[in-house]
């Protein structure tokens, strides 16, 4: 915070004509040198875990209709049965599914993969 006196100077610079801006010399950018590009394989990355969830729908409800949520409660999606649903991988969208039932289980079969992502997941490895 600024003292009285440190406001009054500075205000009477600016009547005077006097300038605080002062011009700021950056030094000159150059490459670092010894860094290539590393062509690698993904296998370093192979027990690396990944968060994956799955979009099934959405919904939107009022502050007293979330309060009155209990136990048992069930929320009205806006998905049908059948419907493609999302894939979200580090929540970024990777993929959409479609649900299906494994031995009274939920999964997701992968319908297809956001091509722009899986670039950037594969970029600069060989």
């Amino acid at each position: 915070m600024l003292t009285e006196d440190e406001i009054k100077s500075f205000l009477s610079r600016r009547n005077t004509g006097e300038s605080g801006i002062k011009k700021v010399k950056f030094p000159s950018l150059e490459p670092v040198k010894g860094i290539n590009l590393v062509s690698t394989s993904m296998s370093h990355l192979e027990d690396v875990q990944i968060e994956i969830s799955a979009e099934l729908g959405q919904a939107s409800l009022k502050v007293k209709e979330v309060l009155g949520l209990a136990q048992g409660s069930v929320i009205k999606l806006d998905k049908a049965v059948g419907d493609e649903v999302v894939v979200i991988m580090n929540q970024q969208r990777f993929a959409r599914g479609e649900v299906v039932v494994i031995n009274d289980s939920f999964g997701v079969r992968i319908v297809s993969v956001n091509h722009s992502y899986h670039l950037k997941l594969t970029e600069g490895l060989t």
